[in-house]
């Protein structure tokens, strides 16, 4: 993992490094990696330290452990990216809620508190309605794989968030941006090798995250390799170079 950081961070410093006065500046960005779930031995943050013929530094990438978070917190600090694992908060209590109605009940109305402070953020304007709509798209899947042997669990869970997001809803507003963003981007004049660099950074990050998503069950391979625009037989010789 440290060494798959490097890799990214390193490639985001060159792609922003500027020379000036023969000098080459290059700033790592601000990292961090996210644990789906965590125990006693997970650390608190990952450390790299780089040994240069100038010397040597080290430097700290935070860990953030997605159970710890609260729905409050995960609000006041904008951290709407945790909502779609938030049921990872619940894991250990699945089999209590599909066996306890009241118990089920007290989750669905934790649900119950996303779905009206994701209305809440879309009516001031904070996030627009594709954000909204892929948060709860997200969170359905990740409960339809976590509590896959809790019926009761994902039926509730749904109810509450709603069914598949609907086309016009979301993947149509998606498309509409990308086109927007593709126009001001040439108009802007950024640089093509940037741009190239960025994308596959960004295309890499994606692969390696629906990677993880299919090795903890959380996603299916046929669902994993549509996202990522491969065959499934693709997909799978992706896996087997990263994990």
């Amino acid at each position: 993992m440290l060494i798959r950081f490097f890799e990214y961070d390193t490639q985001i410093a060159l792609d922003e490094g500027e020379i000036e006065e023969g000098i080459l500046t290059v700033t790592f960005p601000h990292s961090a990696v996210l644990f789906l779930r965590h125990n006693a031995a997970t650390p608190e943050r990952l450390k790299t330290r780089m040994v240069t013929p100038g010397g040597s530094l080290t430097y700290e990438i935070p860990v953030m452990k997605a159970q710890e978070y609260t729905v409050e917190e995960i609000f006041e600090k904008k951290l709407w990216f945790l909502l779609p694992f938030h049921i990872f908060t619940h894991e250990k209590r699945l089999e209590e809620y599909e066996k306890q109605e009241e118990q089920l009940e007290r989750l669905k109305q934790e649900y119950e508190q996303i779905r009206g402070q994701l209305e809440e953020l879309l009516r001031k304007g904070e996030i627009d309605e594709y954000t909204k709509c892929t948060i709860i798209d997200m969170a359905n899947k990740v409960v339809e794989h976590l509590a896959s042997r809790y019926e009761a669990v994902k039926e509730g869970v749904k109810s509450v968030m709603g069914g598949k997001i609907l086309e016009y809803e979301a993947k149509t507003i998606r498309n509409e941006g990308i086109k927007e963003g593709i126009y001001k981007g040439r108009r802007e004049g950024i640089h093509e090798g940037r741009r190239e660099g960025r994308r596959e950074g960004i295309h890499e990050g994606r692969l390696e995250m629906l990677i993880e998503l299919v090795d903890a069950g959380l996603l299916s391979l046929s669902e994993a390799a549509r996202q990522a625009r491969l065959t499934e037989e693709a997909f799978e010789q992706q896996m087997k170079t990263h994990l």
